[in-house]
């Protein structure tokens, strides 16, 4: 597993993951309902097949590509 900050996927130059990073707006958006801390959204590429155990207690999944295994994720304290 990768974790990218959401500056980074964003930057990246794998489409997957500038796909899903592009799909994190609507958590980026001042004023918006929805608003979460940039520093707390990241994106998860799982392509390798290596999930953690604690993936769950670690992530909460917000988003994700519609046919790889990269998530949008927030990071949970």
């Amino acid at each position: 597993m990768k974790v990218y900050s959401i500056y980074e996927a964003d930057k990246s130059m794998d489409l997957a993951i500038k796909l899903t990073a592009v799909r994190a707006s609507r958590y980026r958006m001042f004023g918006s309902p929805e608003r979460i801390p940039e520093k707390e959204i990241a994106v998860a590429d799982l392509r390798d097949g290596d999930r953690p155990d604690d993936f769950a207690q670690r992530f909460a999944v917000l988003d994700r590509h519609p046919m790889l295994e990269v998530l949008l994720v927030r990071c949970l304290p």
